[in-house]
């Protein structure tokens, strides 16, 4: 364990809710099984920038000793945190290979973890600095016996399908999406519907030509989700009253 590990994990110790003796709980709701303390978003995030103040101006490098290690570490919140750093740490961020990515996916479970570093970590921006490689990764995560990296792969893509116009990102996400099409967990049926929803905001004609051609093969869900979404503007149907997160 990194000593900057350490005392990130004594922090998080310290927020934990309620304040309990013996071993932490087990994360359920966001399916990792791993331990949990309890600690909050808002708080992991608080912990992430008030450690991210206090290394200003040191190397990514020694950032990414310190992610690593976390990464690693045995509870929810040290896997997520990670991520919240990421998030707010550009230099970090831009120092980060899709191979860091692909290593820090084996030591997530459940759609909480896979999405914590997927959903908003990685921009448009950061994706086009190294097209191929990405690119690569993306192709190998969807096609890999993990089904949290298959997951990952559409996940990765949600945040510059939304962002960009860019059709390199559009394509990617099509094509992964028709491999894994057929799969009805729903680790991966709700992660094809949110990205297809997602495309409709700057692919719409794109996507009602997929959902024409593919809608006997994509799960039902998908296909209800997304065609709401084309029409009402929200997955449900319902009036927008909160901002959704797909």
């Amino acid at each position: 364990m990194h000593p900057e590990h350490a005392k990130l994990l004594t922090q998080i110790q310290a927020m934990g809710r309620p304040p309990r003796e013996g071993p932490p709980l087990r994360d359920s709701y966001g399916g990792s099984g791993h331990p949990f303390y309890s600690v909050g978003v808002p708080e992991r995030r608080a912990i992430a920038r008030a450690w991210i103040a206090e290394r200003r101006g040191g190397q990514p490098s020694d950032a990414l000793a310190v992610l690593d290690s976390l990464f690693a570490g045995d509870s929810h919140e040290e896997k997520t945190l990670p991520s919240f750093i990421l998030a707010v740490d550009r230099a970090a961020r831009r120092a980060v290979q899709p191979s860091d990515v692909e290593r820090w996916l084996g030591e997530l479970n459940g759609w909480a973890e896979i999405d914590c570093l997927c959903q908003s970590v990685f921009t448009a921006e950061d994706l086009a600095t190294d097209w191929p490689a990405w690119k690569s990764l993306i192709e190998r995560l969807a096609a890999d016996e993990n089904i949290n990296k298959r997951r990952a792969a559409m996940v990765l893509l949600n945040a510059p399908v939304r962002a960009s116009d860019d059709r390199r990102f559009r394509d990617l996400a099509l094509e992964v999406v028709d491999l894994l099409k057929g799969e009805r967990d729903i680790l991966i049926t709700k992660a094809v519907s949110w990205l297809l929803r997602t495309m409709t905001i700057r692919h719409r004609l794109e996507i009602e030509h997929f959902l024409a051609r593919e809608a006997d093969r994509l799960p039902k869900v998908a296909v209800r989700e997304t065609r709401l979404k084309l029409a009402t503007g929200t997955k449900s149907g319902r009036a927008r009253t909160i901002r959704e997160p797909g």
